[in-house]
């Protein structure tokens, strides 16, 4: 069984080969050095392992001449268990338990101008390695329009075109014996068959967990302009499911989070807090059916919405613990006080901590997060505390003690991955080993949407043209970063009708899936720590992930490793653990 499209035209591809989803290969990269052979390729296959309930991902590169190339597509043979007849992905239903495979055309941006180091990363010495050319990142679906992405597609002479590959593995154990499923990837140009590359996922009898055992929370800001066909409860759906499926929680960013406590809307709510809106019966299939978000921010970047005044933080405050303590025990929600504080606005923080701290009523335990590594000054004032140079691993006792903690948000090279285009795919992957490692339980991103820009710097309001131009923050003071916010992409763009992609959906972008592929490496990670502990866990992490956070100096080079393959080698390596 095969996905079928249309051709048509004359062309000139000169090589195909693949690689898995930890590498970026540029544009005009054509001595890539994987290109011979890497983990999973070599030279002539394409060789994948994954567990039930998995998505492993893997990336095709087909190269033009000097013509270029035209009209070109491919087809994919879905996997087949010989001795079982069983295909993975035959079924209709999209996400559904028999597994799904989707096809992507890489989308490139062109950076001339590199992202500085700012809070990017600390010093040139952990700069990413190559920060200029045409970057792959956006992930179009081959429906979209013809000419933005869908198929067929052109390639421009002496160039590359990345296609992106999910398999979403099945979930039905019963149904799909264990075992290799055999298939084949067929690249067309003008209708006519250039390559035939066989592939095998080897389905291993281990089921990945639907919960994640390490958070990645992203904001997502108002995209409803963006959809004006689409009801807004949809839209909100939409960014929540997708997220979902890549086992991140976009929590925050909607009208919830930013009103004053209203039981009805709170009951609506719920359904995510529990999980019920994740499962077929409220329209979603795939990876964490049935499991609920984890973390509920009360406020957004200090909106006040628990009031101006000490009644009126005490009365909301009594407000929301009580309804959580009765509704969502097992839900980690804050109330957001502010982002980034100068020093000028500390007695400000601690005046609205105390009159927390003070409430007679349940409010008391209402716990208070903010944008700022732990600070001698602030403690037992903030409760939860998130530092974009990462954690001192020294203060991690001292934050929990009566319940808190420390996060880290965004991305910031070489403590940990840096959020930027320019990063390398790893970048996203390794933070949430660095989770794992360091027993850090979130990972905050402040934007996945940022389409519009914010209030901040010449392009304040700004809707942007996220296809075409890279940089999409910068500040009054001209700090920019390249990619920063985006980790989705709008499928329809009324603002810049040239970049209209044709779909009422958004689109994931390579940068998004580095980080679903680090948060399922945590839970195959945990899995194996059920059978080896984890001590024997970390001695084959740290190969790849020696030190990270505040064990490396900002000016210090990166310690991590940035090639894609070497986490291949490590996952291997867990997989043997698993399975002896």
């Amino acid at each position: 069984m095969f996905f079928w499209f249309s051709f048509s035209g004359n062309a000139q591809i000169t090589n195909v080969w693949a690689l898995a989803d930890g590498e970026k290969v540029f544009r005009e990269d054509l001595m890539h050095p994987y290109k011979q052979k890497n983990a999973i390729w070599d030279g002539k296959r394409i060789h994948m392992k994954g567990l039930y309930n998995e998505v492993i991902a893997f990336q095709i590169v087909v190269e033009s001449g000097l013509e270029g190339a035209q009209s070109v597509e491919l087809a994919i043979e879905y996997p087949l268990h010989k001795e079982s007849g069983r295909v993975i992905g035959g079924n209709s239903m999209k996400y559904g338990p028999d597994g799904t495979i989707e096809i992507f055309t890489e989308h490139y941006l062109l950076v001339t101008d590199s992202t500085n180091p700012n809070w990017y990363y600390g010093s040139p010495l952990s700069r990413p390695k190559k920060m200029k050319g045409w970057i792959p990142d956006a992930l179009i679906p081959v429906n979209a329009l013809e000419g933005k992405g869908g198929f067929p597609v052109n390639i421009h002479p002496m160039n590359n075109q990345g296609f992106w590959i999910d398999v979403h593995l099945p979930r039905d154990m019963k149904k799909y014996p264990a075992g290799n499923y055999d298939g084949k990837i067929q690249v067309y140009c003008q209708g006519r068959l250039i390559k035939e590359l066989p592939y095998i996922i080897s389905l291993l009898p281990f089921y990945l967990p639907d919960e994640n055992h390490t958070n990645v929370w992203l904001f997502t800001g108002d995209v409803n302009s963006y959809f004006p066909s689409i009801p807004g409860e949809m839209i909100e759906k939409m960014l929540k499911y997708e997220s979902h499926r890549h086992r991140i929680q976009a929590v925050g960013g909607f009208p919830i989070n930013n009103m004053p406590f209203n039981a009805d809307s709170m009951e609506k709510y719920r359904a995510y807090l529990d999980g019920s809106a994740y499962t077929p019966a409220n329209g979603y299939h795939g990876p964490g059916e049935g499991t609920g978000e984890k973390l509920f921010p009360i406020g957004m970047y200090g909106s006040p919405v628990l009031g101006n005044s000490c009644q009126e933080v005490q009365s909301e405050a009594d407000k929301w613990v009580k309804w959580f303590d009765e509704y969502a025990p097992g839900v980690r929600y804050f109330w957001y006080i502010t982002d980034e504080p100068p020093i000028s606005k500390y007695p400000w923080i601690r005046e609205r901590s105390e009159w927390v701290k003070s409430n007679k009523g349940p409010g008391k335990k209402l716990p208070l997060f903010c944008t700022m590594a732990y600070l001698p000054a602030l403690d037992g004032i903030i409760d939860i505390w998130a530092g974009y140079d990462g954690v001192d691993i020294n203060c991690l006792d001292l934050t929990r003690k009566n319940g808190g903690d420390h996060w880290f948000y965004n991305g910031n090279r070489p403590r940990y991955g840096s959020i930027i285009l320019e990063g390398e795919a790893v970048d996203m992957r390794v933070s949430s080993w660095i989770l794992y490692k360091y027993g850090i339980s979130t990972w905050f991103i402040w934007h996945g949407t940022h389409w519009r820009h914010n209030h901040q710097g010449p392009k304040g309001h700004l809707h942007q043209n996220v296809f075409s131009n890279p940089l999409t923050f910068i500040n009054e003071h001209f700090e920019f970063g390249n990619g920063d916010g985006v980790l989705f992409y709008p499928g329809r763009m009324p603002y810049y009708p040239e970049e209209d992609r044709g779909l009422n959906m958004v689109f994931p972008s390579i940068r998004l899936k580095n980080i679903r592929r680090g948060q399922q490496d945590v839970e195959i990670m945990w899995l194996v720590e059920q059978k080896i502990g984890r001590e024997r866990v970390l001695e084959i992490i740290n190969k790849v992930v020696p030190k990270a956070l505040s064990e490396v100096a900002m000016t210090d080079p990166v310690p991590w490793s940035e090639n894609g393959d070497d986490y291949e080698k490590i996952r291997e390596e867990l997989f043997n653990a698993l399975i002896r």
